[in-house]
């Protein structure tokens, strides 16, 4: 049965164990900012690049687990493709889907994604994803002893998954006479915030929740069937 709300808080691609995540406590108070009814983590919430394993990726962010535990019965993660372990979560008691979808306070039909669905670069990759994962924990080993800055100034040069966000949004276009049943879409993915009315659906794109692509940590709020992206400075 699809769930009613009035109030919901949406962002993502945290990935959690990057350098460049250093939001923890913004984080906890936008979401501490209002009694929400849902709080949405729409994929990528993980990136084992620099936190080591998972379990060392929970200890370091343990104010922001210990307090979405306290919520967890609000709180549902997407899968994401850089998520190959995010199932630790159900362990916590959380909730984890590939997709979720609700209906709003004006009867507004919402769908939430990840949105690498719709990158046909990233689906033509899936197969390999459980061995990058494998790669990245073994890479890990090494960057941990390369001091932040000079990391982020060499994955600057080696971007990989800069994502072309009008190539995600020309698939949904071929893709949205599948969804006339939903009103909203929300995504993220690209990293790159956006509102977008495609026909009658419109899509939000929540960006990431770190300083990427020169774009601010974003969220969105889904209240009274009114959507806002919300800016981070």
């Amino acid at each position: 049965m699809v769930r009613k709300y009035n109030n919901v808080f949406v962002t993502g691609d945290t990935h959690l164990g990057d350098v460049v995540f250093n939001y923890e406590d913004k984080l906890v108070d936008a979401i501490k900012q209002d009694n929400f009814d849902a709080i949405i983590f729409g994929g990528d919430t993980f990136d084992s690049w620099r936190g080591g394993s998972i379990k060392d990726i929970l200890a370091k962010y343990d104010q922001l687990f210990k307090f979405l535990q306290k919520l967890k019965s609000k709180v549902v993660f997407i899968r994401g493709n850089h998520d190959p372990h995010i199932d630790v979560l159900k362990r916590l008691g959380f909730s984890v889907r590939k997709r979720f979808k609700y209906i709003g306070s004006l009867g507004e039909r919402v769908k939430v994604v990840h949105g690498h669905e719709f990158d046909d670069t990233c689906k033509r990759w899936e197969f390999f994803i459980k061995r990058i994962a494998y790669i990245e924990n073994k890479i890990n080993q090494c960057l941990t002893k390369v001091d932040n800055e000079t990391f982020i100034r060499f994955m600057n040069l080696i971007k990989l998954n800069k994502i072309d966000l009008q190539r995600v949004l020309s698939s949904f276009r071929e893709r949205v006479n599948n969804y006339r049943n939903t009103d909203a879409f929300l995504f993220g993915h690209t990293h790159l915030p956006m509102t977008e009315e495609l026909g009658k659906v419109k899509f939000y794109n929540w960006g990431g929740w770190q300083k990427d692509f020169g774009s601010n940590p974003h969220f969105i709020i889904h209240k009274d069937g009114k959507f806002s992206n919300i800016d981070i400075k």
